[in-house]
């Protein structure tokens, strides 16, 4: 059995570019930028879900790869996308869903997003559940 080939490594300037962006989404939830005139359709702890998402994915260019700390990490963002998608699917205002089927009604397509992004949200949850299943098995 051969051993995974070696992958080519993004330079480290990309990781920390993910990174200052997601510290500066997490800053926006925060507060720290403040603009009144920017309406948002999700709450600000969605916004905060977001960017620690863009910090992970840094921080896992940074680490090695097949280790058992990339892919708790990824465990980690399969289940930050599902409490994201599960909030989209259960409690986003309706207002927020745009586009869809052109022959259905505005109702029937809300409706058919919220069952999209439910469904995304229960496929994260058990990719989560596998890459956390792979960190056990993987070797310290």
């Amino acid at each position: 059995m051969n051993p995974t080939p070696p992958t080519k490594q993004l330079p480290a300037v990309w990781a920390w570019v993910c990174i200052a962006l997601g510290v500066f989404l997490v800053l926006i939830a925060l507060g720290v930028f403040n603009d009144q005139e920017a309406g948002t359709n999700a709450p600000l702890w969605v916004v905060a879900l977001c960017g620690i998402v863009f910090v992970i994915g840094g921080c896992m260019m940074l680490t090695r790869q097949n280790s058992r700390l990339n892919n708790l990490l990824a465990g980690l963002i399969c289940l930050i996308f599902a409490v994201v998608g599960a909030w989209v699917a259960l409690f986003a205002p309706p207002a927020g869903f745009s586009g869809g089927i052109p022959l259905l009604s505005a109702e029937a397509n809300v409706t058919l997003a919220r069952w999209v992004f439910g469904a995304g949200a229960v496929l994260s949850l058990l990719l989560c559940g596998y890459a956390v299943r792979l960190a056990q098995r993987s070797r310290p």
